[in-house]
């Protein structure tokens, strides 16, 4: 008996799938009818860039990355601790293949030890992963470090979760000895409301790189520091303050770099 009601609602369902009645949907539209709706340019463009990523690997000195990489699984060298900002991907900014980059991104680019997310992706890489080195990267016209130097958004804008994501950065700015920082916060001093600042300010700039500056924060954190007391035992690990130029597409380094006890800095 059963197998004949399976047998039945299989029928069913595929003489309903080849069916040319239309399924409604809330609009009036049916699902037939969205099939027919060409899609979108944004989109047709982004599956085209697919296409041509897979070509381009196709034809490329290591044809079989994929198949590899999908069969050995990964083993990344560098963890990317980057901004959200859409100009800033990190695959592209390093034109580095799948499999290089073990990648976090929030705004800011910042390593908070009350954010399960960054910690988590902290913890895997020193427990579970190849990584060696860990690149803190923000950049020039970061939006979350703007909005840190400009007054908050009054209601009804949506501002309490953001805000109080770059409030670590507003705090920085806001105590900073930084002589470019000083001079903004002073300039801005006698405004009723300040906006962010055009990207090229040097106060702003400033502050971007002191807000990188804060890769301590992770060789304070308690993931680091169980990494750090087997260190003798595991590969050096060293985490490096970058920033990320979006006017020119550069990189210059900080020199900030950190690694566990003992080890010299590479």
């Amino acid at each position: 008996m059963l197998s004949r009601i399976a047998t039945f609602l299989g029928l069913s369902l595929i003489t309903a799938l080849a069916s040319p009645v239309h399924i409604g949907i809330a609009d009036g539209r049916s699902l037939a009818m969205i099939r027919d709706v060409p899609a979108p340019p944004e989109i047709t463009a982004l599956l085209q860039g697919n296409q041509q990523f897979r070509d381009d690997i196709a034809t490329s000195s290591d044809p079989t990355l994929l198949v590899d990489l999908a069969k050995n699984g990964q083993k990344p060298d560098f963890m990317f601790l980057g901004c959200r900002d859409s100009r800033v991907s990190e695959g592209t900014i390093f034109d580095a293949q799948p499999g290089t980059l073990f990648t976090q991104r929030n705004i800011g680019n910042q390593f908070n030890e009350s954010d399960n997310n960054v910690n988590s992706v902290l913890a895997y890489i020193l427990a579970y992963l190849t990584v060696r080195h860990v690149l803190v990267v923000g950049h020039i016209g970061c939006g979350g470090v703007g909005a840190a130097i400009a007054s908050a958004p009054t209601p009804p804008l949506p501002r309490l979760s953001f805000q109080a994501w770059v409030q670590p950065i507003r705090e920085l700015y806001q105590t900073s000895d930084r002589a470019e920082i000083v001079a903004l916060r002073t300039a801005n001093a006698a405004n009723t409301t300040v906006a962010a600042p055009p990207l090229d300010n040097p106060g702003y700039i400033a502050l971007v790189e002191e807000n990188v500056k804060r890769v301590k924060s992770i060789v304070s954190s308690q993931h680091w520091a169980a990494y750090a007391a087997n260190s003798t035992a595991l590969e050096p690990v060293f985490v490096h303050g970058w920033v990320y130029d979006i006017r020119n597409g550069s990189l210059y380094n900080l020199k900030v770099t950190q690694g566990p006890p003992g080890v010299a800095i590479s």
